[in-house]
């Protein structure tokens, strides 16, 4: 994760979210509309495919977008090469790695097997080099075969059937590619497997007895994980999130849950929907709840016009913080664009003015597309003229929403037409951008 002003690293922070720079750190469109225009010096992309500079490596979306700069400019994927033999072994979270302390590794292997996609015979050539003789070479491996077509990887089972090792058994995603395609064509190679098969028994017959539990089981067996084993409770709260449908016994464990806050607690709850309001907003008017802070989403999903000034404080809440923003401001959007238009006319001046400054300034491109959708309800003219631009966002979503949005002007139509025609963007954007461009 990269860090700003106030965070607990002194040596990077985001460039001004005005500047060129800052607008690539973010995965902003007008930085590659700026430099389609007038290209500026490589090193401007280089530095953003270098260090990893989304906010939260595991949702922000940059592989695409930092792909095609590089192949639109025509610019060397060789340093990414280069960034991705110098990484040295997995090292575990505390312990540093200055090869990898920016993410690397995992930015080169994303860019690159997206560049192979995008018909870069260099990048394709240099990660199936890297299965050969790579240190971290399963991870690549798994990347590719979970991206590419089967004819550009299947040849590399007598590789891997020569590399792996018993050693390698728990690091292997067993359930998925290449090894269930695998499996059968070699000994050593399936012995692997199977002892990698051995270390998840126990994981996975919980799961399939859990799936079987009727509604009524699942709460028993919540009742009885708050009392002797709170761990455990995190496996129903899954099974009731997996099922996706309101368990309302959950509000009478709530108390004995809520200190523990076990995994998937809060995702079981807002199954609840409105029936789960009059709880949240106990839980929002007493600070020392242990749901206090997390009341505030289920009333932006659910709650009505009362709930604006929980939400708002929540969003106050925020000011140091980049991650949260999407659901409080969707809420507020939902229940002002419900009311009124005189009703609350200054807070949805001041939503629509912050939900502006986020859709640029924010790092978390995650929630830019949540912005643009609480701006589509709020100001629908200004922010559908404002759509072309975002064609070229980092963000598939936000790709998505002006292909289905975006007035036809010049560059919209040309843009759509390269989202159609472009093997590496998402299939639902390419297909929104034929529909637009054939109509």
């Amino acid at each position: 994760m990269s860090f700003e002003e106030g965070d607990k690293s002194p040596e990077w922070r985001y460039a001004s979210y005005r500047t060129v720079r800052g607008a690539l750190q973010r995965g902003v469109a007008a930085a590659v509309a700026r430099l389609r225009d007038r290209p500026g010096p490589a090193q401007l992309v280089y530095e953003c495919t270098s260090r990893d500079t989304r906010w939260d490596w595991q949702v922000d979306d940059r592989y695409t977008y930092l792909a095609r700069l590089l192949r639109d400019l025509r610019l060397d994927p060789a340093p990414l090469v280069a960034q991705l033999r110098a990484c040295g072994p997995y090292r575990p979270w505390p312990q540093p790695d200055p090869t990898d302390d920016d993410n690397q590794f995992n930015l080169a292997v994303g860019i690159l097997e997206t560049l192979a996609r995008a018909g870069d015979t260099q990048a394709r050539a240099a990660l199936r080099a890297y299965v050969r003789d790579g240190i971290r070479w399963i991870d690549v491996l798994e990347a590719l075969t979970d991206e590419w077509p089967v004819e550009w990887w299947d040849d590399l089972w007598e590789v891997a059937a020569k590399r792996i090792s018993a050693a390698d058994a728990a690091e292997l995603l067993i359930k998925g590619e290449p090894w269930q395609r695998w499996r059968g064509r070699d000994v050593r190679l399936d012995a692997v497997l199977d002892a990698a098969d051995r270390t998840r028994p126990s994981t996975d017959r919980r799961r399939i007895d859990l799936a079987t539990a009727s509604d009524a089981e699942l709460v028993a067996a919540l009742r009885a994980a708050v009392d002797t084993n709170p761990r455990s409770a995190g496996a129903v709260l899954w099974q009731i999130r997996r099922r996706g449908r309101p368990v309302p016994e959950l509000l009478d464990l709530i108390e004995h849950l809520a200190p523990a806050r076990p995994a998937g607690l809060l995702g079981a709850l807002r199954l609840l929907g409105p029936l789960g309001v009059p709880a949240a907003r106990r839980w929002a008017a007493d600070a020392e709840h242990p749901l206090f802070h997390h009341a505030p989403d289920l009333l932006a999903a659910y709650g009505d016009g009362q709930d604006i000034p929980v939400l708002l404080a929540a969003l106050d809440q925020l000011t140091d913080r980049w991650c949260g923003y999407d659901r409080l401001t969707e809420g507020l959007a939902r229940i002002l664009a419900g009311s009124p238009p005189a009703a609350h006319a200054d807070t949805q001046v001041r939503l629509v003015r912050q939900l502006r400054w986020l859709t640029i300034a924010s790092p978390h491109s995650y929630e830019r597309a949540s912005y643009l959708r609480s701006l589509l309800l709020l100001d629908p003219q200004r922010t559908t003229d404002a759509l072309p631009i975002h064609l070229l966002d980092c963000e598939p979503e936000v790709r998505l929403l002006a292909a289905q949005h975006a007035p036809l002007t010049e560059h919209a139509q040309r843009w759509l037409a390269e989202l159609r025609d472009d093997p590496i963007e998402e299939e639902k954007v390419r297909r929104a951008a034929a529909d637009r461009v054939n109509r």
